[in-house]
């Protein structure tokens, strides 16, 4: 591992202090844009095509800005999100080679079978099915040679461009922090010890949890640039034609299996699939005589009706006949309790319109790039509540919530803690997951009910044990409820704190119009200027008929009545002057 990253550290290093005329990549990257034609313009197709010539790093990035759709054009997102499946296989010889030099033994010796028929092909590697001598089918995944190489000087190559020419965001995006984070993820693509990790430590926080399948790690065959796992048998769950054999009560049991299970993994274990899109996802067929069970999770859609009463049974759900299997590792989320417990804070204080809570546990997880304008803040924060007030709390999109938090947090200029960013992607994959199998699943509420299994709140005056016996909507508008009960003198408190620490400022009400406050400036400085008019008049008055002391002092006398003439001069002029403004309104 430390060999990997000084090996990283050394050609991104080399790369940056590469000149443009003597850097390789460059000149293969020109190439790469000469092949091509640009007559009808700069086609998704033509985009596409470069991104898979200049290789892992573009192909990555294109993958990423395909996820951007508010900034993007539809045909755009469509085209580059084929990126993610349409990448030219490496030939047999080459992936031969890569397992030889990094197992130390030819592929024939390590597998009693190896199939040469590709059965995907990424940026950075590429998997085939392979078997073990004891009979065990796996899926081997074989890195790129020179893909650590690459990807260093491409990374070295974008910081230079962005450092030169990008000063600030760009359409609402910060590229540099982009390319910063993109780089950071790759690094630990590129080490395929670290989905081994990953690997082992899902397939044991999902050991024992029922109808939940992961595929487990043969050590021994892996390292950092091969990787062998268990082979999936399933169909993805973006198999439509698939998903049209199945009944819509087992769809809508394997929606909320997955979106249970992702719920567990994000507040219960701290540790989540972080790309969990429809082809990540697989559907595994029952075994032959395996009879239905029943897990613990209650049900959350359904709410008991009045006077009737609910068994142990009943608030249980019955599990789907089929499975759901977890494939590619590659990018894994974790979370520290203290941050799984911001999440609900935030989602809760929304839910319940509480937008001074909202603010507070929002400024842990965001850092202002300039002044704080806490009054700003708190609007901003009232803005999002308001945009789920009167919205059930059976339809809240979690994935929606976080989009709009976030983008409020980047509008107002902070930066945003990565654990939100990377989560807030996840869970609009996984709500795209279970949308394609079911439309009346919502993950939200699966959500809460592991904020009950998982966590003790403090709030005052509700008996907790019963609290977590009930159906989470019902749980949830008691929590409105008793927050709602001490919501105005909670209000005053905080706004009065806010005072105190001058936070915000304290305005009144009153407000002129702007012409009117023109108006009257225009019409005092009038009031002045005639004013010091007169003054001149009856000052240039006094000197031209006042007599000097001595009655024989001739030269004092016309002094004196020179200067009143001069004064009257002025004044004269002054007036004109204040006349032809006050025509002109100046």
């Amino acid at each position: 591992m430390t060999g990997f990253i000084g090996a990283l550290l050394k050609q991104r290093k080399e790369a940056k202090k590469a000149e443009p005329k003597s850097n390789k990549r460059l000149k293969e990257i020109i190439d790469v844009l000469k092949k091509y034609s640009y007559d009808d313009g700069i086609t998704p197709e033509i985009i596409v095509k470069i991104l898979e010539d200049l290789g892992p790093t573009f192909v990555k990035l294109g993958q990423i800005a395909s996820q951007q759709t508010q900034y993007m054009p539809a045909e755009y997102s469509e085209a580059l999100a084929k990126l993610r499946s349409k990448v030219a296989p490496m030939d047999m010889e080459t992936v031969y080679a890569q397992i030889e030099k990094y197992l130390g033994k030819p592929a024939n010796e390590l597998f009693a079978s190896f199939s040469e028929k590709a059965l995907g092909s990424a940026s950075i590697a590429q998997v085939h099915k392979a078997t073990l001598h004891d009979g065990t089918v796996v899926a081997v995944k074989v890195r790129r040679p020179g893909v650590v190489e690459t990807v260093a000087r491409d990374f070295a190559l974008i910081e230079k461009v962005l450092d030169k020419f990008v000063k600030g965001p760009v359409g609402g995006i910060d590229l540099k922090g982009l390319i910063v984070e993109l780089e950071q993820t790759s690094k630990i693509e590129l080490d395929l010890t670290n989905e081994a990790n990953y690997l082992d430590r899902f397939y044991n926080n999902n050991l024992g949890r029922d109808k939940v399948i992961s595929p487990k790690c043969y050590r021994e065959l892996t390292c950092e640039a091969v990787l062998t796992e268990d082979f999936v048998t399933g169909t993805e769950v973006s198999d439509t034609n698939y998903l049209a054999t199945l009944g819509e009560d087992e769809r809508e049991r394997l929606a909320a299996l997955i979106a249970d299970n992702f719920s567990t993994q994000v507040l219960v274990d701290g540790f989540y699939h972080a790309d969990p899109h429809s082809g990540n996802v697989f559907i595994k067929e029952p075994v032959p005589g395996e009879q239905e069970v029943k897990t613990e999770t209650p049900e959350p859609e359904t709410e008991p009706k009045d006077g009737e009463k609910v068994t142990e049974d009943e608030k249980k759900i019955p599990l789907p006949e089929h499975s759901i299997e977890w494939i590619d590792f590659g990018m894994m989320g974790t979370l520290t309790q203290k941050q799984r417990q911001t999440l609900i804070d935030i989602v809760t204080n929304v839910v319940m319109h509480d937008a001074y809570s909202l603010k507070k546990i929002l400024m842990t997880v965001a850092e202002p790039l300039g002044e704080v304008d806490h009054g700003e803040i708190l609007g901003f924060c009232e803005n999002m509540c308001s945009q789920f007030s009167g919205t059930d709390f059976g339809d809240f999109q979690l994935g929606d919530l976080l989009t709009t938090v976030l983008d409020e947090l980047q509008n107002g200029n902070y930066k945003v803690d990565p654990f939100l960013t990377n989560l807030s992607r996840g869970v609009i994959a996984i709500e795209g997951t279970v949308k394609t199998l079911s439309p009346n699943v919502n993950i939200l509420n699966y959500f809460m009910t592991k904020v009950d299994m998982g966590f003790d709140f403090d709030f005052e005056n509700i008996d907790k044990d019963h609290l977590k016996d009930l159906n989470p909507q019902i749980g949830m508008r008691l929590l409105q409820l008793a927050k709602g009960v001490t919501d105005s003198s909670t209000k005053k408190a905080e706004t009065l704190d806010m005072l105190q620490k001058n936070q915000i400022t304290f305005h009144t009400g009153l407000a002129f119009d702007e012409k009117a406050l023109e108006t009257i400036n225009r019409l005092s400085s009038y009031a002045i200027r005639a004013l010091i008019i007169v003054a001149l008049i009856i000052g240039s008055t006094l000197l031209c008929t006042t007599t000097p002391i001595a009655e024989d002092n001739a030269t004092g006398a016309i002094v004196f009545r020179g200067v009143g003439i001069a004064g009257y001069i002025v004044s004269l002029f002054f007036a004109q002057r204040l006349y032809r403004n006050m025509r002109k309104g100046k």
